[in-house]
């Protein structure tokens, strides 16, 4: 990481994140906090919610934003805690925090309980709130990621040796804070994480990089990336995951790619928590970043399966 300099632009605040787009940004208020998210379809259709993976923000679902609301869903990619334009309080960074959140942003949309769907860091999200909001959810889709209850037991086969180390030196704040606004950097992280670095074009990178030069927005991606790792590197934290050891009372469709040079899909393969209605699609060719690599694909599989189990808009 030392062969990256600090090559910033000026600093951004939160309308950065503000792209314009066939979609509304809206921000709500949940727990004390304002969320933003991006929406788009009819007001009364049946809600998705979109989360997204670091250092990333909504815009990494910006595909699927579009394609599954033109299908008639209603859409909504939001900010996690401490990204893009949501709020950045101090503290809150943990899994069941960022659960809460969601089912809190779920109702301040006007719903009981939507689709979640979430990449790396944000199917994290969507796994923890199966044991913490399950009401809050109609179906779960994670995608790219690995449910919070196999981290202790698959820690050894999990993640590939090069993300270990990536991983781990963003769990530094301040090695986030420099390296994370730097274009070279953030374009070198994310295009090792997909199937073919074309995918992931030059203005998603200037995305990301920019809203890393919000105030204190690469710090808490350390915070959250600090947090959700701990069950790779001490057994202390083993209470958090034993509490969401807990089969899904609700659909799941998994999504991982067969080239995921983060994530080995047998370590991702959650047949153990799926619960009853459990599926497992295997996605060729992709990498980490499904959601980017190929939003079509993804929204074909999503859609397809949803309206097998009756779940339309």
């Amino acid at each position: 990481m030392a062969l990256f300099g600090p090559r910033r632009g000026a600093p951004a605040d939160f309308t950065a994140a503000l792209i314009d787009g066939p979609w509304t940004h809206r921000f709500v208020a949940a727990r004390g906090l304002r969320f933003h998210a991006a929406t788009a379809g009819p007001d009364g259709a049946r809600l998705i919610v979109l989360l997204h993976s670091l250092p990333q923000h909504w815009w990494a679902s910006r595909h699927l934003l579009t394609q599954l609301s033109s299908a008639g869903y209603r859409v909504a990619a939001i900010d996690l805690r401490g990204c893009g334009a949501s709020d950045r309080p101090p503290e809150g960074y943990t899994l069941p925090m960022l659960a809460g959140d969601v089912a809190g942003v779920i109702t301040a949309l006007g719903r009981r309980s939507a689709v979640v769907v979430g990449q790396g860091i944000g199917g994290q999200v969507a796994w923890t709130m199966v044991s913490r909001t399950p009401t809050a959810l109609d179906a779960l889709i994670p995608v790219s990621t690995v449910h919070p209850g196999s981290l202790l037991p698959k820690r050894r086969i999990l993640v590939s040796p090069r993300s270990v180390g990536q991983i781990a030196a963003l769990r530094s704040p301040r090695v986030a804070r420099r390296m994370l606004p730097d274009t070279t950097f953030m374009s070198a992280l994310l295009t090792t994480w997909v199937s073919n670095p074309d995918l992931i074009d030059a203005v998603a990178i200037a995305r990301y990089t920019e809203a890393m030069r919000m105030p204190y927005a690469p710090e808490k991606v350390a915070q959250v990336i600090r947090w959700a790792t701990r069950p790779l590197l001490t057994a202390a934290h083993g209470r958090f995951v034993a509490s969401v050891r807990k089969p899904s009372p609700v659909p799941v469709l998994q999504l991982q790619s067969d080239s995921d040079p983060v994530l080995h899909w047998r370590a991702a393969r959650a047949d153990d928590l799926g619960g009853e209605d459990y599926q497992f699609e295997l996605l060729k060719g992709l990498g980490h970043l499904p959601m980017e690599e190929d939003g079509a694909l993804v929204s074909r599989l999503i859609l397809e399966w949803l309206h097998e189990r009756d779940l339309r808009p």
